[in-house]
């Protein structure tokens, strides 16, 4: 058996981190504080903005310290909330993500498995404070060599620039032993391909889709080590 990769470049939510579970959390806690009753309703549509507004971040469209409020001032817009200081709303938000530390089934047992072969860095559009703050708490933290958030980088996912700061701070000469996994064609996916190296897309029991994004698909994470390693010639 033949290894294809030295470095894994993994993305962190809905690739490793369960961030459905984690946001529906901490905006049900931060909505409370500001009197909003956090119904299932209002989490969803919440979703959505935030989803939004980081794609529109992703296309240059939107910057990242106006995503911060904006995406709370469209919602409580829409709901008919009562005007509050955005940035209070925000801030209570991101301390409340930090300690949202949950994993997909699985990913801890992956993560600690993959390590014995690769080194492993996160690579994520997150902000500071929540990424920080679940990476300390999260069981994966022993067997990740190191984490990459845009916020502190200054570029995000796929900008080409945000994965140049990465191969010079990692020394990184050969880029065809690097992988990107992840599981947005839009930010990990076309990010691998502006930047250049291979890309593996984590379908978490999804369809296949088919986009020329990817170079691998996996629905499971033991199918990774397919992708890793290449049978040797006979």
């Amino acid at each position: 058996m033949r290894k294809l990769f030295d470095i894994v470049l993994l993305d962190a939510d809905e690739t490793v981190y369960d961030f459905k579970r984690a946001e529906k959390t901490a905006v049900g806690l931060t909505f409370e504080e500001f009197g909003i009753e956090p119904t299932d309703e209002v989490i969803a549509l919440y979703s959505d903005i935030n989803l939004s507004c980081w794609k529109a971040l992703e296309r240059g469209e939107l910057e990242r310290e106006k995503l911060k409020t904006v995406r709370f001032q469209r919602l409580f817009e829409q709901i008919g909330a009562k005007p509050a200081d955005y940035s209070a709303v925000n801030d209570s938000y991101l301390d409340n993500l930090s300690r949202q530390a949950f994993l997909i089934d699985g990913a801890l047992e992956f993560v600690k498995k993959l390590h014995q072969y690769c080194k492993i860095y996160l690579a994520t559009n997150g902000l500071t404070v929540p990424q920080t703050g679940r990476f300390e708490r999260a069981a994966i933290r022993p067997y990740v060599d190191g984490v990459y958030i845009s916020e502190q980088i200054g570029a995000s996912k796929p900008d080409k620039a945000y994965y140049d700061y990465i191969f010079r701070d990692l020394g990184i000469t050969d880029k065809s032993r690097v992988i990107m996994l992840g599981d947005s064609l839009t930010s990990d996916m076309l990010g691998g391909r502006n930047a250049g190296i291979a890309t593996c897309c984590f379908l978490n029991g999804g369809e296949p889709t088919g986009s020329d994004l990817c170079d691998y698909e996996i629905s499971e994470y033991d199918e990774f080590f397919d992708v890793l390693f290449e049978k040797a010639s006979p």
